[in-house]
């Protein structure tokens, strides 16, 4: 896969350590929703991170989160969030099979922290195709001041109220007035399961494994799931 550069030409904080970054592609860019880019950096070598949306095939634009290194960064999350606009960088992609199948199928997505991006990309896309299929999107982080893109969700269901869904679950946060504390599989039962055709999960490993189970628990065939863990 050949070696490409893009410029960063935009930056904004959503939260305390995650960043919407927009970078200009030299060349105009096609991509499946869901899959990535990988930037290769002098030092730190390789670290994919998925595509939110591309916007006029030439703008790709990504979500990232800043892990310091005291909490098990290894630095390539660190200089993308922390350059300069028009500052250069060298990636490989689009690449990766974390793609939505073919077919008329209502879909439930499972995500948590930046592991909503390949997601919104996936229900963005496929919400423009005029179809009856449903969609419901379970976004969890741990605390109120990690969530991010309401504003996107609440538009969603206004344009698409017969065909997208989202329920927000906050794991951590303190307040006895949240409504949806708990983890993303707390919504996973039988009712919501006979719903659905898919089931597409991305976030750690931990919250991976924990879907997988719970929707084992219910009967689901694995050949209904697909993931992507992120690190």
């Amino acid at each position: 896969m050949p070696l490409k550069t893009c410029t960063l030409i935009e930056k904004i904080a959503l939260t305390h350590d995650v960043y919407e970054l927009h970078y200009e592609l030299p060349v105009s860019t096609s991509m499946l929703p869901g899959q990535f880019i990988t930037f290769i950096m002098k030092g730190i070598g390789g670290r994919s991170y998925s595509i939110l949306e591309l916007i006029d095939d030439k703008i790709a634009v990504l979500v990232i989160k800043k892990w310091e290194l005291s909490d098990g960064g290894r630095g390539g999350s660190i200089k993308l969030c922390d350059a300069e606009l028009w500052e250069v960088f060298q990636f490989v992609g689009p690449a990766g099979h974390f793609t939505l199948s073919e077919g008329m199928k209502n879909r439930l997505f499972l995500g948590t922290g930046t592991g909503l991006v390949p997601l919104y990309n996936q229900i963005l896309e496929w919400l423009k195709r005029e179809t009856d299929e449903k969609y419901q999107l379970v976004f969890g982080t741990r605390f109120m001041e990690d969530l991010y893109y309401i504003d996107r969700f609440e538009a969603l269901k206004e344009k698409y109220p017969n065909r997208f869904y989202f329920h927000l679950v906050v794991s951590r946060e303190d307040w006895e007035w949240i409504i949806n504390k708990g983890y993303v599989t707390d919504f996973l039962s039988s009712k919501v399961v006979s719903q659905y055709d898919e089931y597409y999960i991305c976030g750690a490993p931990a919250m991976i494994e924990s879907c997988l189970q719970k929707l084992s628990n219910l009967w689901v065939s694995d050949k209904q799931i697909f993931f992507e863990k992120y690190s």
